[in-house]
């Protein structure tokens, strides 16, 4: 059997244009001799739908283009595609999360989603019925499973734990299946598609069973999926393998022999660099910005994100300024202009000191001659902030933020300052993965500046200011938020790794009291297992207490 794997970019809510491109992939899988062309999960209304789907207005365009696209469809290649159905009932939602199975211009065959997720970035529960069934059926010498996403992910021959009581993929297994096709919306982070690898090997050998897994290659504001589609022989061998962060087209054919695909995840550096160039891209694709504009500090944060805005869009579509201070070293600047020299990029240089001296005078009646702290360091990251929101607006930039994982953390960004930008590029990247990142853009060339990689960190705020002023060395730092973000860790668990209790309890303490900064902050691009934003929900008051 042929099976042309369709691994396409959805738009959320496009309802039309979705469609289109099923249609344009199905017109190719017949043109190429395919019996099924299979596209991605919610392939038609984009994923995630969120509360679209409680709209009537959105839930009746979509099953007119249900219908249309069915249809469509003729004798010699079925279409399987991802969307939602309802039914009628006086309990729940009434609205399915469906694969359908389409031929001779009609839906033959319903396959609704058993499992359905309620952790981390998934709210589905909110929004889907459980499938009341599963369901296999015949198709020219194969017996068909249909599974959507996570019906897959619940192998009890794989996971030591399970998330749910019952396996659909198992019982469709029992029930004769030969071949399973799970249609899949599956956010990345790093490290991800190998467990997938290896989950889907075990299944199909376990079971000699084929499988066909498609998965969309999309980015939908802070979710982004890597594509990867794959296809596995009965002996859990990976036959086809789809491209990543891209859409892409592959026939596999059950019938042939394919030579087993043993490398499916590349880098941490590698991986995250192409993630986060591929987030960026689509999000400003999806809003219709042609350019991006940025604050330039001379430090490494900045620096790396206008790498990646260049490699998002092209280097006549950024925009960077440079807003000296009083206490912006010479360096500072001069590091920032060899940076813009060697990405070729605009830029501007605006200084606030003027702006900044001004502010403080019309205060100094109010302030009553208290002594200057962080309240003046902050007025210089909000003039900053005005400023770029400024050219943002006039010119219709994206502004993008340049804090990393580790300051969205801590705190360590200013709330209407320099976390003022409509997406931040590497907030789910601690700071020593961002000069991991800056090492592998330089590997070939050196495209980001020596001199900005190596000084030392600072807001450049107040007279001699560092980073480790406030923040221990984020060697040390990371280790605690990645224990404590990431691994769900805590204090008595961290600490002993540490070497210093106290130091523990205030980063812990420090991460908790700044949720309100988050939640004021703009989209994350995820790439870890545990992003600030959608995926975690902390309250901002609360008082939880460590002893």
């Amino acid at each position: 059997m042929k099976i042309a794997v369709c691994q396409i970019n959805p738009v959320i809510g496009d309802i039309n244009g979705n469609k289109e491109k099923i249609l344009k992939g199905y017109q190719k899988a017949t043109e190429d001799g395919a019996d099924i062309a299979v596209f991605p999960e919610l392939s038609l209304t984009g994923y995630p739908p969120l509360d679209f789907v409680e709209k009537k207005a959105f839930r009746v365009k979509v099953n007119k283009a249900n219908l249309e696209l069915a249809a469509a469809t003729n004798a010699k290649t079925a279409l399987i595609f991802g969307s939602i159905t309802e039914f009628e009932d006086n309990v729940g939602t009434n609205i399915e999360n469906s694969s359908l199975f389409c031929i001779e211009g009609k839906i033959s065959v319903i396959q609704n989603k058993s499992l359905i997720p309620n952790y981390d970035v998934f709210d589905e529960v909110r929004y889907f019925e459980a499938a009341s069934e599963v369901k296999v059926f015949e198709f020219r010498g194969e017996t068909i499973g249909l599974s959507v996403c996570e019906d897959i992910w619940n192998d009890e021959d794989y996971w030591k734990k399970r998330m749910y009581p019952v396996d659909p993929v198992k019982k469709q297994i029992e029930k004769g299946a030969t071949l399973l096709i799970n249609i899949s919306a599956s956010p990345y982070s790093y490290g991800k598609r190998k467990a997938r690898y290896k989950m889907l090997s075990t299944l199909t050998k376990q079971d000699n069973v084929k499988l066909v897994y498609t998965c969309c290659a999309a980015a939908q504001t802070e979710l982004i999926f890597d594509g990867a589609s794959m296809c596995f022989d009965e002996e859990g061998n990976l036959a086809r393998l789809g491209k990543t962060f891209c859409e892409d087209y592959f026939i596999f054919d059950t019938d042939i022999k394919y030579p087993p695909i043993l490398t499916v995840e590349s880098s941490f550096e590698e991986e995250v660099h192409n993630a986060l160039i591929f987030g960026l891209k689509d999000y400003c694709n999806k809003l219709n910005f042609k350019s991006v504009c940025l604050g330039l500090s001379g430090g490494i944060d900045s620096a790396i994100v206008a790498y990646f805005a260049v490699k998002a869009l092209d280097k006549e579509s950024v925009y960077v300024t440079l807003m000296p201070s009083g206490f912006s070293s010479e360096g500072s600047i001069a590091d920032s202009l060899k940076l813009v020299e060697n990405l070729g990029i605009k830029h501007n240089i605006i200084p606030i000191q003027p702006v900044f001296e001004t502010v403080k005078q019309m205060l100094d009646p109010l302030f009553n001659n208290k002594p200057e702290d962080v309240t003046e360091e902050n007025m210089q990251s909000r003039i900053r902030g005005l400023y770029m929101m400024a050219i943002s607006n006039k010119f219709n930039h994206l502004l993008v933020t340049t804090g990393n994982k580790s300051e969205l953390a801590t705190g360590y960004a200013t709330l209407y300052g320099d976390m003022c930008g409509g997406l931040a590029i590497i907030g789910d990247v601690y700071k020593t993965d961002v000069y991991r990142l800056c090492e592998f853009i330089n590997r070939d060339e050196e495209i980001l500046p020596r001199e900005i990689i190596d000084k030392v960190p600072s807001a450049e705020l107040r007279p001699n200011q560092t980073d480790q002023d406030s923040l221990p060395p984020y060697p040390v730092l990371d280790k605690i938020l990645r224990m404590y973000l990431e691994e769900n860790k805590e204090l008595d668990e961290i600490a002993p790794g540490i070497g210093d209790r106290e130091l523990v309890k205030k980063m812990l303490n420090l991460v908790d009291r700044n949720e309100f900064k988050r939640k004021q902050g703009a989209p994350v691009l995820r790439v870890s297992n545990k992003a600030f934003g959608y995926g975690r929900r902390f309250p901002i008051v609360q008082r939880w207490s460590r002893e």
